[in-house]
């Protein structure tokens, strides 16, 4: 596991980034897609009661400004549960101040799900990137196209796609996308804030997979990152196990990504069947 100053690090630009994804929606994102922004200790507390998806119902930096009572996550339940959303996540982080964290969920009537990885390289140039696939970064002409795919790649609900557009052309953002052709195929995303950047979105549609759309994805926004003076790129994926294979995984390792830690996934349904 990285150190803690590290961990801290990666955990609070992920934080930054998902709290400035809410704050990007405009009024009809919000309306449509349900969305509220609260923030606890530390943490995110993102809610989109219109999307049954827990990577849009979920707390992420809990207990990074301190310990958390039990009070604490009853108003975050309270929260879930009163904008009539069925679950979501709590991902407590290993930099959080309270070793007590995970026995308190469990007690509030969290179950551990499972566990996302955290991923970090520096900003080195990616090497033997190879694509027949023509990539550049895009602006607001093709932010429809842009929430388009991402919404359909990750499988989000089609009122999600707005939101995802709303963000391009917001500062501290740079989007891009592969082309064949005309045709917008694949997307990723970079948000950077100091010397740390973080990466998502990274979607590319099924008959275009495996012609290394996001290995050049990922060259541009590592390129980038460095040009706007980062050290440290970021990024979150499925853990691989030998049950659930994860490529998104592997592909990271691949680019020179190093596993940082392991992060928990705690989920609560607010109601049951």
């Amino acid at each position: 596991m990285a150190d803690q100053a590290l961990i801290r690090a990666l955990e609070e630009i992920e934080v930054a980034a998902w709290a400035d994804f809410y704050d990007s929606a405009s009024p009809p994102s919000k309306s449509i897609c349900g969305l509220q922004l609260a923030r606890s200790k530390g943490a995110t507390v993102g809610l989109a009661s219109e999307a049954d998806v827990l990577a849009l119902n979920r707390v992420i930096g809990l207990g990074l400004e301190g310990p958390i009572s039990a009070a604490d996550v009853d108003e975050i339940i309270a929260r879930y549960t009163e904008a009539g959303i069925p679950r979501f996540f709590i991902q407590p982080s290993p930099a959080a101040r309270d070793d007590a964290l995970p026995r308190l969920l469990v007690d509030r009537g969290f179950r551990r799900y499972n566990n996302w990885v955290k991923l970090y390289r520096d900003v080195t140039p990616v090497a033997d990137v190879s694509t027949d696939l023509t990539v550049r970064r895009i602006e607001a002409d093709h932010a429809d196209a842009f929430g388009r795919n991402v919404a359909e790649c990750f499988g989000w609900p089609k009122a999600t796609s707005g939101w995802v557009s709303d963000l391009v052309g917001r500062s501290d953002w740079r989007h891009y996308m592969a082309f064949d052709g005309p045709k917008p195929v694949a997307s990723g995303s970079l948000y950077f804030r100091g010397e740390y950047a973080w990466i998502d979105f990274a979607t590319t549609l099924p008959d275009y997979r495996g012609r290394g759309a996001q290995s050049a994805i990922l060259a541009h926004r590592i390129a980038d990152a460095a040009e706007l003076g980062c050290h440290t790129v970021a990024v979150e994926t499925a853990e691989e196990t030998p049950e659930k294979p994860a490529p998104s995984y592997r592909n990271m390792v691949r680019y020179g990504f190093r596993q940082s830690y392991l992060r928990p996934n705690y989920i609560y349904v607010t109601v049951s069947d």
